[in-house]
């Protein structure tokens, strides 16, 4: 026994030796506890109960939580309770918390110990007297040495041995806290301390004051012992315990927590407060008191990054680190909270403008330079310090700070009133100022001072900010865009080469290697001219939203302040960017105030935009805000390296499945998979950024819709063997230390390849036999198609027929129409021209019209009905005498139109006699008994009526000669006929020109003559057929 105590006493020295040659990141012991940044969380955030009483950190990196009501893993964003479920043992209040080097968690609980490993909980029993497990065993303290686990015990110290724990080492009283050092295992007792050492123990009382008092907790600290007590703080100095006097009051003995950190402060955690005691005797201890992290702390616990973490009786628990700032407020002598602008003092030291004067930083203090009642305007918003001498742009005008005593120089009464953004003074030592109204120059010797504006070619007149950059050239940011100011002109600088316009320039940059950065308050924040192009960078290149205040770079890195924070970009990533426009930028947030996504410190930045918004010095920013200045330490934003992501587990059907060796089978049904995955991560700039590929399903890697999140869910995926994998991008070469997880989901009877084919095979087999049918149905249905289309056809073209004839035919008389003569005439013509007789002049055709005498007598006496029956029966008499080949066709109310085929030239007295005669002895019927007589006016002509010349008259000219003819005998007294034909010793000139289709120029010229029967007498009175006498008939 006493060799195996020895054993584990030196490896438990060699682990401390191993431990103290770690680097350090701990809290650093100037800097005040208001100055760390705490983060808490309790119940809001997953925590399972808000005392944590036992904390530690496992081989990962991730965070064990012991409460009254469970246990918690955290990995810097989620909480992984253990419910009953997973622990059934669990069911106690735990008191302390290992994590071994083989990956496995002690608990030790009110009533014993348990382990976890490989995700399982077992317990750890003590046999009692009998051999019977005693399930009434506190565990209170667990250690590490010689690679075994040290437990305190009731009654002694134990170790695990299996399933059964092996006591170590009797002692008389319980053991409370246990404590490794190079000199043996320190263990806290009732009433003193022991040191067990090769078996022996070495018990150290307290003094009799503390004779009763419990020892709950043991540290190392300035080389030294140091016990807690329920009695107050002691510690043990060359073989006696002494008490700590001074470091706390003796209302508030009792001493709940202690822990000693890598960089020499000692935590003590009393009921009331935290106080922090420094190994450094000129160091004061300090006291903290009703802030986040300081009230009821029961457990102090520092993780592998130097990180504090506090648990709280009652308020969660709570993370303390250095970050990344410093902020000088009132505590450092600072007269206003409120700062604009910042600048180097050239004595040393630092200006600060703020909302009431001019302070000064010197010597770790802030004294005051010029109150804000000195200056034309309290609020100092731009500085210039020069040797001897102190440039204020204010709100309304600016001043000058001299010897002690403030100026205002009488060359600048015309900035009064008006703001100024930036002072610069140039190589050639003029003196530029950058104002809300323009920009002003004053000469070298102060004696005048020149404003530019729009007449000088400024857009808009609110100057930001000027830059003279290295090779003398000076540039103005306005809310419009660049400028540059040549020889008394601005000139608009940019546009040309890709920077809008339109741009809020803020701030600006010339880095080492010759290129432009500008900030823009507004659109893509960051522009970069390669000295070639500008090139934007903004949200779409993965850039947090910002207004850039001040640009610095440093170290190979540009640093980006502004109202929503600061961030750091490596230039290597910039250069990345501008050669490849899809390129993603991934910028290191350190500061944030107000960014569009999560990460860095959570802290206020920063104010104003124009020159002195900044400074970088001694390795720090320092930049104005709304409560002081903002010391930003460079080297602290660099974190270390990101730890492993690792999968969790698939929950399918409601049931977790963790990944293992091979591929996972998963349950029949399971469609819906949800994976969640992990990465523990403490370092708020090195946040991680995951993302994850279920391979075989997803084209490309998805990203978190929340970059919190730790899951991924998948909804109704096909069967088949998938790959799962989440890689954290953040890190140079993300897919090296990716996680993956096989997992295959098998196939339903349908969903299998030999049922597809048999489907497939049956389904074609179904379409060719519907397509057998179809065929023979369509074939079917194509022949009663095809046979009705034919009778709809036959149909159609009759009633085509039926249509043509009605539109060739006159409804009344059933004659042919002017429509028809129109289209027939012309062929028939054409016809006739290839007769010889017809060509040589011997026939011709005879045109007739002829017109109803008195026939509207007939409508005024008998009525319309009557004279409709007159045109029906005339229309029957001329198709009686017409030939086969003639055509009879009524050309319009009472006048009818005869075309002979070809007769024998001189026939036109014949015709028209037999016409005349053969109508005027016609009876017609008028109805309801009554019987008349009529006569007609017939005019007459033989076509061509030049046998020479065929096509000197078409058809329709010939029927106007007719119809001359035929008005001649109605003003002759009707009752005849009249004929047109040429005079016999009518001779046609040569030139045609005038006759050509001018029936009334022929007639004029005297080439035509009218010849016929003159007037004939009327046809005698109707026969006396009816009841009353016929009635007389009227002129026409």
């Amino acid at each position: 026994m006493r060799r195996a105590c020895a054993r584990l006493l030196r490896c438990g020295a060699l682990l401390l030796a191993l431990t103290a040659a770690l680097p350090s990141a701990a809290l650093e012991t100037d800097k005040p506890f208001r100055d760390y940044v705490i983060d808490t969380w309790d119940v809001k955030q997953g925590l399972p109960q808000i005392t944590v009483p036992a904390i530690t950190q496992d081989a990962d990196g991730y965070l064990w939580f012991g409460t009254q009501a469970g246990l918690a893993r955290f990995d810097g964003v989620r909480f992984r309770r253990y419910s009953q479920e997973e622990a059934p043992n669990l069911d106690s209040y735990i008191q302390a918390l290992l994590a071994d080097d083989q990956r496995r968690l002690w608990i030790g609980t009110s009533r014993g110990l348990l382990v976890m490993e490989d995700g399982r909980f077992h317990r750890i029993d003590h046999a009692a007297a009998g051999g019977v497990a005693d399930h009434n065993f506190p565990v209170r303290a667990l250690a590490m040495s010689a690679g075994r686990v040290l437990v305190a015990g009731p009654d002694g110290l134990y170790t695990p041995d299996g399933h059964k724990l092996q006591r170590l080492q009797a002692l008389s009283g319980p053991a409370l806290s246990l404590l490794v050092r190079k000199d043996g295992v320190w263990v806290g007792s009732i009433g003193q301390a022991l040191r067990i050492d090769g078996g022996k123990v070495e018990a150290l009382p307290l003094p009799a004051a503390a004779a009763g008092s419990a020892v709950t907790t043991l540290a190392q600290h300035d080389g030294e012992l140091w016990a807690g007590t329920n009695r107050g703080l002691y510690r043990l100095h060359r073989g006696a315990w002494l008490p700590v006097s001074g470091k706390l009051d003796s209302a508030a003995q009792t001493v709940e927590a202690m822990a000693a950190d890598r960089d020499g402060n000692l935590w003590v955690a009393t009921s009331q407060y935290l106080e922090r005691i420094n190994r450094n005797a000129t160091q004061p201890s300090e006291r903290i008191q009703n802030v986040p992290g300081s009230i009821a702390i029961r457990s102090i616990y520092e993780d592998h990054d130097g990180n504090l973490w506090l648990g709280s009786q009652t308020e969660g628990v709570a993370r303390v680190w250095n970050g990344y700032t410093r902020r000088l407020d009132g505590a450092y002598g600072l007269s206003n909270l409120l700062l604009w602008s910042i600048a180097a003092a050239p004595g040393g030291g630092v200006y600060v403008g703020s909302g009431n004067g001019v302070d000064l930083w010197r010597d770790g203090r802030f004294q005051r330079a010029v109150g804000g009642a000195q200056l034309p305007h309290p609020e100092a918003y731009s500085l210039l310090a020069e040797p001897g001498r102190l440039w204020i742009g204010t709100r309304a005008g600016a001043a000058l700070l001299r010897n002690g005593k403030v100026e205002e120089p009488p060359a600048l009464a015309a900035l009064r009133n008006i703001q100024v953004n930036g002072i610069l003074r140039d190589h050639a030592g003029r003196l530029w100022f950058a104002t809300g109204d323009g920009l002003f120059l004053l000469a070298p010797d102060g004696s005048r001072l020149v404003r530019y504006g729009e007449a000088e070619g400024l857009v808009d007149v609110r100057i930001r900010i000027v830059h003279e950059t290295r090779d003398g050239r000076l540039l103005i940011g306005s809310t419009r865009g660049l400028y540059e100011w040549r020889d008394g002109r601005i000139v608009a600088t940019g546009h040309q080469t890709g920077l809008d316009d339109d741009i809020a320039v803020v701030s600006f940059l010339e880095l080492a290697d010759g290129r432009w950065v500008v900030g823009a308050s507004n659109g893509d924040n960051l522009h970069v001219f390669d000295g070639k192009r500008w090139h934007a960078l903004g949200n779409r290149r993965n850039l947090p939203t910002n207004a850039p205040f001040f640009l610095a770079e440093d170290a190979g890195n540009l640093w980006v302040a502004g109202m929503q924070g600061v961030y750091r970009l490596p230039l290597a990533q910039l250069d990345a960017a501008l050669k490849d426009p899809q390129a993603r930028l991934n910028p290191q947030l350190v500061i944030n105030s107000g960014f569009d996504r999560p990460g860095g410190q959570q802290d206020k930045c920063c104010n104003g935009s124009g020159n002195s918004r900044g400074l970088l010095q001694d390795g720090q920013l320092w930049l104005p805000t709304r409560e002081g200045a903002l010391q930003v330490k460079l080297e602290a934003a660099t974190g270390g390296e990101p730890r492993q992501v690792r999968i969790e587990r698939v929950l399918a059907q409601g049931q977790p499945h963790e990944p293992g060796k091979g591929v996972a089978r998963l349950p029949l049904d399971a469609r819906d998979l949800r994976f969640e995955f992990t990465v523990p991560a403490f370092q708020p700039t090195q946040m991680p950024q995951l993302r994850y590929h279920l391979d075989g399903y997803d084209e490309g890697w998805r990203e978190l819709d929340n970059p919190t999140l730790r899951s991924a869910s998948y909804v109704n995926l096909p069967p088949g063997r998938y790959t799962f994998e989440v890689a954290d991008f953040a890190r140079p070469n993300p897919l090296a230390g990716a996680a993956r997880m096989q997992l295959e989901l098998p196939p339903h009877l349908h969903e299998t390849l030999a049922f597809r084919l048999l489907a497939g095979l049956f389904a074609v087999s179904l379409v060719w036999l519907g397509y057998l049918g179809l065929r023979h149905r369509y074939a079917r249905q194509r022949m009663v198609l095809e046979q009705l289309v034919q009778e709809r056809t036959r149909d159609l073209q009759a009633a085509n027929a039926r249509l043509k004839e009605i539109s060739f035919t006159d409804p009344l008389t059933c004659l042919h129409n002017r429509r028809y003569l129109a289209q027939q005439l012309p062929i028939d013509l054409s016809f006739y021209e290839r007769d010889a007789a017809y060509v040589s002049g011997r026939d011709a055709v005879v045109i007739a019209l002829l017109d109803v005498d008195h026939f509207k007598a007939i409508n005024d006496t008998w009525g319309h009905a009557a004279g409709d029956r007159v045109l029906e029966q005339l229309g029957q008499l001329l198709g009686e005498l017409k030939r086969s080949g003639d055509y009879v066709a009524r050309w319009g109310g009472e006048e009818f139109l005869l075309v002979l085929r070809p007769l024998a030239r001189g026939s036109l007295a014949q015709i028209g006699e037999r016409l005349c005669s053969r109508i005027s002895g016609h009876v017609f019927d008028l109805g309801n008994g009554v019987e008349h007589r009529l006569t007609v006016s017939v005019g007459l002509v033989e076509c061509p009526l030049f046998p020479d010349h065929p096509h000197l008259l078409d058809w329709e000219q010939l029927v106007t000669l007719a119809d001359r003819a035929m008005y001649r005998v109605k003003t002759t007294g009707r009752n005849g006929w009249m004929a047109c034909r040429p005079r016999p010793d009518a001779r046609l000139p040569a030139d045609l020109s005038a006759f050509q289709g001018n029936p009334r120029q022929l007639l004029d010229s005297g080439l035509l003559e009218l010849f016929g029967d003159g007037n004939r007498q009327p046809a005698d009175p109707p026969s006396e057929r009816t009841r009353a006498a016929p009635p007389s008939l009227g002129q026409g």
